[in-house]
């Protein structure tokens, strides 16, 4: 799998034939072990719930292994979202960055808890974000009835502002909003350049739209053929990193 700028803006993906068979290979063995949510869940999801995978979001900036760890204490995990609820939070009226950060910091859930304190306090400060309570941003996607996943895209990366394209496509897919994304993540990216030769750094395809949405289709191109979403690959490369080292082969 190569990329390379053909102009300003523009980038090309190769793919080679070898490519499509370890792809297809790894859906062939994986793909009835990955899982995704119900096609449309989030129109019946609580806000509370959304919220706490936008909070989710933000701890796996830099890594995801802490958050995941947390995950794992059922009781403690459970503490940690009431704690940081839509409901909780909304009845803090001062110095609710440095209770963010706390609660951050003491359940061990990022490595950067006064950042992303700071990111969240500002999540509900923007009311495209939160209105009243609620998640603003759901109802007036409802509203709007758009049903393509990249305008929907759009329209949260305007909405979400303090996110880039890799934390609204996993929020999206995490939430069953999207079938056709990818989230390049450091797992992802570390396995296409481990077993595919993309060679490029993660800092690189995240920062740069044009360059994340040209691999993106072309993964999804290859995807089609084989008759997968491209939603559920990224599941397998995210969930099975050891599995897929050992049927392509370190």
């Amino acid at each position: 799998m190569q990329v390379k700028q053909i102009s300003r803006g523009k980038w090309q993906v190769d793919i080679t034939d070898e490519d499509r068979k370890k792809i297809a290979c790894v859906v062939n063995r994986l793909g009835s072990k990955a899982k995704l949510p119900t096609y449309g869940k989030w129109k019946n999801m609580s806000d509370e719930y959304i919220w706490e995978e936008i909070i989710n979001q933000f701890c796996v900036m830099g890594s995801a292994r802490l958050i995941e760890k947390l995950q794992d204490d059922t009781q403690r995990y459970a503490e940690f979202l009431d704690k940081l609820s839509i409901e909780t939070l909304s009845k803090i009226s001062m110095n609710r960055k440095q209770y963010i950060a706390r609660q951050l910091q003491e359940y061990k859930a990022t490595r950067f808890y006064n950042k992303n304190a700071e990111r969240i306090d500002n999540c509900l400060e923007n009311e495209e974000t939160v209105r009243n309570g609620k998640l603003a941003f759901l109802e007036d996607l409802k509203k709007s009835e758009i049903s393509n996943e990249d305008k929907i895209r759009d329209v949260l990366l305007e909405k979400l502002p303090f996110f880039k394209i890799k934390s609204i496509s996993d929020l999206m897919i995490t939430i069953g909003m999207a079938r056709g994304f990818i989230a390049f993540d450091t797992r992802v990216i570390g396995l296409l350049n481990k077993h595919f030769g993309l060679n490029l750094k993660l800092e690189k395809i995240q920062s740069d739209e044009v360059l994340y949405k040209t691999i993106e289709t072309s993964l999804t191109d290859i995807c089609r053929e084989i008759g997968v979403d491209l939603s559920l690959l990224d599941r397998m490369l995210f969930n099975f990193s050891s599995e897929i080292d050992s049927i392509i082969g370190s």
